[in-house]
């Protein structure tokens, strides 16, 4: 009798290595998103959720020259969700949100940051101090990749990876940023340096939330992004150009937008300010002009980059206070903007109450909620945490503002 022999064999599948931290991120209609950039895409890690594996799927296709990310839907009735040792923070209304954006090493010939110098350079830092704060939501207004082109001079410290691949988008963002993304959910805003001519491919396969087919779309779909009971607004600006005026062919695609999110949002989140005060310049009046020509009701405040200084324009006639966060590491704008913008006129309208700084932070809002008042505390606060002045931004009525030193 021969003896029949039963052999089992176990195959252990080992993960790729992660390059990242896991993140979550907003996605459209509450369809939100965990990812994770991993070193090959043989087998993407599991989360588990709520105690039970939940596997990640490769993000396809995936762009020439960058590692794969790893994703999973994340439903709302998850309640708790990690990643190997690592705890993710999952939407809910949220009691912070931290704003910042314009965040890489700028490296174009007349004006050079030391990538190397955390001074010159002070996202890192920034990043760190955001995740101490340990806020519910952080949103970026845009503007993640600047090592576009090679350093000029060597001598600058800003040698060193360039281009839309993954070692320039590692350096710029994902290893300075580490501890921020694994700190709060994130609403990612797009910026005129992901646009179809500059870094679209990190932007559309890393970090914006809807599917990706391998190419790049000029102007994408507002979206509403949803933390809980906070609904924002998500615009994409990043066809915009410098000169481009009230005219411009946009200026209505933009207002159709602004018109299906009106009465559904509670801020707009776009990378262009829709007015911004900069002595000499006019930088968004195509986005004026379009706001002008659909009139969205419902929306309170406006966050925005592009511009790298702090503002802050609350007005009296009915338009939303504008926010300009675009503070969070790239080489400050040189022209010199004074601090308080109370009664200068920007669009045809008077600023009730303004403030402005010509330093690097981010900003924080802590939702209020009390007998007097009910809405959000807006203070900019610097690269050590200090706080250098608040705002307070009611639910209904103006916004009022005061300094902290």
């Amino acid at each position: 009798m021969r003896a029949a022999c039963l052999c089992l064999v176990f195959v252990t599948v080992l993960s790729a290595r992660s390059l990242t931290p896991a993140w979550v991120e907003l996605g459209p209609d509450g369809r939100n998103v965990a990812r994770v950039v991993v070193e090959t895409g043989d087998s993407c890690p599991s989360l588990q959720a709520d105690g039970h594996a939940m596997a990640m799927q490769r993000r396809e296709p995936v762009p020439e020259g960058f590692p794969p990310a790893c994703e999973a839907a994340i439903s709302a009735r998850i309640r708790t969700l990690r990643l190997s040792t690592q705890k993710l923070k999952l939407p809910a209304t949220p009691k912070s949100v931290i704003v910042f954006g314009d965040t890489g090493c700028r490296v174009a010939e007349k004006e050079l940051q030391d990538c190397n110098d955390p001074v010159a350079w002070p996202f890192l830092r920034n990043a760190q101090t955001v995740a101490r704060a340990r806020p519910d939501l952080i949103v970026h207004v845009g503007d993640y990749l600047y090592r576009e082109t090679e350093c000029p001079d060597a001598k600058a410290g800003c040698t060193g990876p360039h281009g839309d691949n993954w070692p320039a988008w590692n350096a710029d963002f994902f290893t300075p940023a580490a501890a921020a993304l694994a700190a709060a959910p994130w609403a990612f805003t797009r910026g005129n340096h992901e646009n179809c001519e500059r870094s679209w491919r990190g932007w559309f396969y890393y970090l914006d939330p809807r599917p990706f087919d391998g190419t790049c779309t000029e102007q994408s779909d507002a979206w509403i992004a949803e933390s809980g009971t906070l609904r924002i607004g998500m615009l994409d600006s990043a066809m915009v150009a410098a000169k481009d005026k009230k005219n411009a062919s946009y200026v209505p695609r933009v207002a159709e937008q602004l018109t299906r999110l009106s009465g559904h949002v509670d801020w707009i989140s776009v990378h262009h300010p829709f007015w911004a005060y900069l002595p000499g310049a006019t930088p968004t009046a195509p986005l004026a002009a379009a706001w002008d020509k659909a009139k969205p009701k419902g929306v309170r405040m406006v966050v925005s980059g592009h511009m790298h200084v702090f503002e802050f324009l609350g007005f009296g006639d009915g338009r939303p206070s504008q926010l300009v966060a675009g503070d969070g590491g790239t080489s400050l704008e040189k022209v010199p903007i004074g601090q308080r913008l109370s009664a200068e006129t920007v669009f045809g309208s008077m600023v009730n109450t303004g403030e402005s700084r010509h330093d690097f932070g981010h900003t924080e809002l802590h939702r209020v909620e009390t007998n007097a008042v009910k809405g959000w505390s807006l203070e900019l606060h610097e690269l050590d945490g200090s706080k250098a002045f608040a705002c307070m931004l009611p639910d209904k009525g103006d916004a009022t503002c005061d300094n902290a030193k």
